[in-house]
């Protein structure tokens, strides 16, 4: 298939729902020994709805002038970018502007080098869904590129096809390199959002997503929030038990939410 001649916009915009697959990569260790196998994607559904995800923060954050949003364990950027579309699309460059930039981090260094770098791999059907989240602007968010640099050669990772991240999305995000067990403790702690999704599973050792819960609890302070994925309990990691216990309250109309603070004027609704 020639990419190139594609364009994006006229795609079909139909509900695609990827089931936990786009980009997949063997993660290594600093020894480099396999630590797991990851896959990660445009949208992904395990969190719930993004159009009611969005609306949430723009009403638990509406009277706030700067908001926090952290992405532990963000692999190449799907999660963030995802994200980003929502709040542009939902409140304007002006009005989501309080939301930039996020920080993302991960574990790999490598997959932070083609973040920073601006590379994106994708599975056919992505730009579809990408079209749907955004009005049919995927080409005004991504580019289509056959030039392939060779440190992205030499990584063990599966797509169909590569992108470059335009620069009106790539500049609201900042990529570093973290172990999401330390980074949540950098975090800032009032008026935060912190995405701890989808890497619970591969904290092998349940005294460490104890410590890790109970880490995020006392790094965070007030209007703040917590959000997992469903794959963190479905896997067999229990994530929401380890928040409950730690303090946190599930959000009462979105599951993968949890505050840590008593919900007690919860004047949004669906």
């Amino acid at each position: 298939m020639e990419f190139n001649s594609l364009n994006y916009t006229g795609l079909n915009t139909k509900q695609y729902n990827p089931n936990f697959t786009a980009c997949s990569r063997d993660v290594y260790d600093a020894l480099g020994r396999l630590y797991h196998r990851n896959d990660t994607s445009m949208f992904r559904v395990d969190l719930g709805d993004w159009d009611k995800f969005v609306d949430y923060i723009g009403n638990k954050f509406k009277n706030t002038d700067k908001v926090n949003i952290y992405t532990l364990a963000s692999s190449a950027g799907d999660e963030v970018y995802s994200l980003a579309i929502k709040l542009l699309e939902k409140y304007g460059e002006k009005g989501a502007s309080k939301y930039f930039p996020i920080i993302a981090s991960d574990y790999d260094s490598r997959i932070i080098n083609m973040a920073q770098k601006g590379y994106l791999p994708m599975y056919e059907g992505e730009a579809a869904l990408i079209n749907k989240h955004s009005g049919g602007k995927f080409n005004e968010y991504f580019e289509v590129t056959e030039k392939i640099p060779d440190f992205i050669g030499k990584m063990d990772i599966d797509y169909d096809f590569m992108t470059r991240v335009k620069p009106k999305l790539k500049e609201k995000i900042q990529f570093h390199t973290a172990d999401a067990t330390e980074h949540c403790r950098k975090v800032q702690p009032d008026n935060t959002i912190i995405l701890a999704r989808n890497f619970w599973p591969y904290l092998k050792d349940e005294s460490v997503r104890i410590k890790f819960a109970n880490d995020l609890y006392k790094s965070l302070g007030k209007n703040s929030a917590i959000v997992l994925g469903q794959f963190d309990d479905t896997a067999g990691a229990f994530a929401s038990k380890n928040l409950y216990d730690a303090g946190f309250v599930c959000h009462p109309e979105i599951y993968t939410i949890f505050e840590k603070n008593k919900i007690t004027d919860w004047t949004y609704r669906y």
